[in-house]
């Protein structure tokens, strides 16, 4: 595993839970308004190289933490590139903690078998924008947007807990746009709209804004009548 940080606690990232984020490196993505692009741009990632923390490193601070963390959060970049996730998760779940996985839906094969092998308790999955947007918005052309889908029907027919999440960002997210997304997953359990948040970005000229608390439940109102379960992060 490529882990470029490691969040050692956290009450929030893990719905109900304690948990440690592992941040790994690499993603398919190139969403000018991400927060992360050191673990994200290849000439960002070379940077860090040194400082790459090992797995064994990881899983040696994850022994001392048992009794006190429920689970594991695994977040990037996006964690489905990594070609050992399947190994990292088994023995994350041999010392007995549950664990979240952070995507952005890139792979449903991926997500598929750690479901089936009840390698992750929960699902977190970012829909950005609707899907007729992603090629215009997210920085990479010729995405293959079927994968998305799939990867969004595996997830809500599922037996396990789950969530999708918007990151609406003022001048960017029009409310037919925001509605537009909203729809790629009409009918699923949990749905949380995240205010964007000011910071450095992988787009230095990113001139997003964040939504009032008044405009953000407004918001909210369009989701419920697609979504069962609607929060706000603001």
């Amino acid at each position: 595993m490529l882990i470029g940080g490691i969040n050692t606690f956290s009450m929030i990232d893990y719905p109900d839970k304690t948990s440690c984020i592992v941040f790994t490196v690499s993603c398919n993505l190139r969403c000018p308004f991400c927060h992360n692009p050191e673990f994200v741009l290849p000439e960002k990632i070379q940077e860090i190289k040194n400082d790459l923390i090992p797995q064994k490193v990881f899983l040696n601070f994850l022994e001392k933490r048992k009794g006190l963390l429920q689970g594991v959060s695994i977040c990037g970049g996006e964690p489905t590139l990594q070609k050992d996730l399947f190994d990292f998760c088994e023995k994350i779940k041999e010392m007995g903690f549950l664990i979240k996985l952070d995507t952005n839906g890139q792979d449903p094969k991926i997500l598929n078998e750690l479901i089936k092998n009840k390698l992750i308790d929960y699902i977190a999955m970012d829909i950005k924008y609707p899907f007729y947007k992603y090629n215009e918005m997210l920085g990479v052309k010729n995405l293959n947007i079927e994968s998305y889908k799939k990867s969004i029907n595996i997830i809500i027919n599922s037996n396990i807990n789950y969530e999708f999440r918007t990151t609406v960002i003022k001048g960017f997210h029009s409310i037919e746009i925001f509605e537009d997304t909203v729809k790629e997953i009409k009918g699923a359990n949990n749905f949380f709209i995240q205010n964007y948040q000011s910071g450095k970005t992988l787009d230095n000229d990113f001139t997003g804004k964040s939504f009032t608390n008044k405009e953000l439940q407004d918001l909210q109102k369009i989701a419920y009548k697609y979504i069962n379960n609607v929060g706000i992060r603001n």
